[in-house]
């Protein structure tokens, strides 16, 4: 029998973090919905995890996490799609600041924006900039303590939406027993 899928196997093969909603998309029955859900799938399978060297045209290029280097006429022929078409829906994933594009010679660097976030791993950049020194390093977000079991290992200062304010909890100590007798005493 195959081991392919023993355990092991499938411990060493790592991993890939596709959102939820291309998976979904890839089901629709909108070809057009399907098409880009399935684009999208692909520059999520394909992008890279780590800093690695891409060989195109006989150039290396370095490759970052979150972005592939591809060409994009050979994409378009992998997709089934006119050039036209392809070129609509890359300006539609840039448009929705999904990707960014960059153009080298012989193809192209595509990055999936906020790709660090949506994996959950704090990208070489912020690490860089955030641990050179160490005032620098204590003012780096940590991670919260746990809570009720839970522990929140990548926290982001930029998760938090502007303008949406929590109120302060307003808690009245007299009311809960355990804090009767110390609020006695203070008296």
């Amino acid at each position: 029998m195959n081991k392919f899928f023993a355990l092991e196997n499938l411990l060493k093969s790592g991993y890939c973090i596709i959102p939820r909603v291309i998976l979904d998309n890839q089901q629709s029955s909108c070809k057009k919905t399907a098409l880009r859900a399935d684009i999208l799938s692909y520059f999520y399978q394909k992008a890279y995890f780590a800093k690695g060297d891409v060989v195109l045209d006989g150039r290396i290029y370095t490759c970052f996490r979150g972005e592939l280097i591809v060409n994009q006429q050979e994409l378009a022929a992998f997709f089934k799609t006119e050039r036209r078409q392809w070129n609509r829906i890359m300006a539609e994933f840039t448009g929705e600041n999904i990707i960014r594009v960059d153009r080298l010679r012989g193809g192209s660097r595509i990055s999936i924006v906020a790709y660090d976030c949506i994996v959950g791993k704090k990208s070489a950049q912020y690490k860089q900039a955030n641990e050179g020194d160490k005032k620098n390093a204590d003012a780096a977000p940590k991670a919260k303590k746990p809570k009720l079991g839970v522990w929140v290992e990548n926290y982001y200062p930029e998760h938090h939406v502007k303008g949406c304010d929590i109120p302060p909890l307003d808690i009245d100590l007299s009311k809960i027993p355990a804090f009767q007798d110390k609020l006695d005493d203070k008296k």
